[in-house]
């Protein structure tokens, strides 16, 4: 049987066999350049212990909105809106999110070389986790459907 070439890109070997289920539920550590010592780091600053917890991650997910918003100057929401406090805040240190420690931070930088709001929104391994996350809800929902 062929593997599926996303799972082989992204993951570690020992997961070339798991079903995206079955990766949604995997350690975080499954993701490739993710270490079984930044996995622990991960669940240390954040609680984040499985792929499915880091694409779900408030701190991910709140970096992502700000990085939204900066793109979005314009008419919305019945008024004017200015995306350049948006713009201003991707750039600013994690820290800046309310439960992020400068501990927290270090961590974030020494790992995976994240130093702002918008390295955190956009970070690969992030990317991978969601897109992981979204295909089995995907599969959930073709799968339930009559």
């Amino acid at each position: 049987m062929e593997k599926p070439g996303f799972i082989v890109k992204f993951y570690d070997k020992d997961y070339e066999n798991k079903d995206i289920e079955e990766l949604c539920k995997a350690p975080v550590s499954a993701i490739s350049g993710i270490s079984k010592a930044d996995a622990e780091g991960l669940k240390k600053a954040f609680g984040i212990e499985t792929v499915e917890d880091l694409a779900t991650n408030k701190y991910v997910n709140l970096a992502q909105g700000i990085s939204c918003l900066s793109e979005s100057s314009g008419q919305i929401l019945d008024w004017a809106f200015n995306s350049s406090e948006y713009k201003k805040l991707l750039r600013q240190p994690i820290t800046a999110m309310a439960g992020v420690s400068w501990g927290d931070a270090a961590f974030l930088k020494r790992a995976f070389g994240i130093d702002n709001i918008k390295e955190l929104a956009e970070n690969k391994h992030v990317a991978v986790a969601q897109a992981t996350v979204t295909l089995a809800r995907i599969m959930q929902f073709l799968n339930a459907a009559p």
